[in-house]
């Protein structure tokens, strides 16, 4: 009968003959180590973690679920301040500046601003111009961010107009070229929607399976809430409170974006002007409209959508939504009337 020292021999033989065996079995060891310690953070149903910051002029919020991975929101933070330093139009070397400077000069942009673009080309097509990224001159004659309740001069804005058109501006490839010298571009109607989109991109390429981004308005859920429950998002009575909530609606993993008059106005003689421009003319949209909400898979959609309708008023806006796949509206008119599409879900 062998010996306990036999085997004692015979093992320690074997491991001399395959020392590559005892290294593949302590990289293994670790691994699995190391995936079970991630795996058991992001997987915790209790866990959760928020954090707030300021990108875009606007204060952006992060929650997520079911994970206390300070990283993934620091990694968020790190892309929006890279995203504001490509997208923005005042921000000195960003693609959109450079555009704007370029004399007519073709510009080679990155694939996002690239990415952006041609979005916004089609968004300008399916509503017959109403979105049209070219209205810069009009942002910077009426400078909502800094006006004190100035109306421009008729003349500034007519002046203006022959500088505004998406047929001014050419894509070909990642180079961008603007005919006239003195057009110029925002992309603030649709780049917090995108960035939204690519958030949650790579949220949920780590693992993450229930949360929400907020970027000043733009919401955009990720799942369900703990427990397969529905977020349950609320509408902003136009003019009203932060707080004051004139309707709600459930979603899992969509995207709800608002685009209204509130957010950025001043009152002058009884009127009331604001920062959405209607590309035909400079003028803010005056046409009963107080708010417009997009319900949407893709959050750059919503962004495009709710300033199209808004634009277009609540007829042509309604049909327009009636018209599209997977997307719906909510309109409040002045009177804070709701008018919804066919498959609103607006909760009791």
């Amino acid at each position: 009968m062998p010996r306990f020292n036999d085997y004692k021999h015979k093992n320690a033989k074997f491991q001399t003959c395959f020392p590559w065996i005892r290294l593949a079995r302590m990289v293994l060891t670790m691994l699995l180590l190391s995936l079970c310690l991630s795996g058991c953070r992001r997987q915790d149903p209790s866990a959760q973690i928020s954090d707030v910051g300021f990108y875009f002029d606007t204060v952006v919020e992060l929650r997520l679920n079911g994970t206390d991975d300070q990283n993934l929101i620091d990694k968020c933070f790190e892309k929006m301040g890279q995203y504001e330093a490509l997208l923005s139009r005042t921000r000195e070397e960003s693609d959109v500046w450079r555009i704007n400077h370029s004399a007519g000069e073709p510009v080679e942009v990155s694939d996002d601003t690239a990415a952006l673009i041609t979005l916004a080309e089609k968004y300008y097509e399916l509503s017959d111009g109403a979105f049209d990224i070219t209205v810069a001159p009009y942002v910077t004659i009426w400078d909502f961010q800094n006006n004190p309740g100035k109306v421009p001069a008729a003349a500034s804005i007519a002046a203006a107009r022959v500088h505004v058109g998406l047929s001014l501006l050419h894509l070909d490839g990642n180079t961008v070229t603007l005919d006239d010298p003195r057009a110029s571009i925002d992309l603030g109607g649709i780049a917090k929607g995108y960035i939204a989109d690519r958030l949650k991109e790579y949220l949920v390429s780590e693992g993450v399976t229930s949360g929400y981004i907020n970027l000043g308005g733009n919401m955009l859920t990720i799942g369900t809430k703990p427990g397969d429950v529905p977020w349950n998002i609320g509408i902003r009575r136009p003019f009203g409170e932060a707080s004051d909530v004139i309707a709600t609606v459930k979603v899992d993993g969509l995207s709800v974006v608002t685009s209204g008059p509130y957010e950025r106005y001043f009152e002058k003689d009884g009127t009331i002007y604001h920062h959405i421009l209607n590309p035909a003319d400079g003028y803010p949209v005056q046409n009963g409209l107080a708010s417009v909400t997009i319900l949407s898979e893709s959050s750059a959609d919503g962004d495009a959508l709710s300033t199209s309708c808004f634009v277009l008023g609540l007829d042509r806006g309604l049909k327009l939504i009636e018209s599209l796949d997977g997307v719906e509206a909510l309109f409040i008119t002045d009177d804070m009337k709701l008018h919804s599409s066919s498959g609103f879900p607006i909760s009791d």
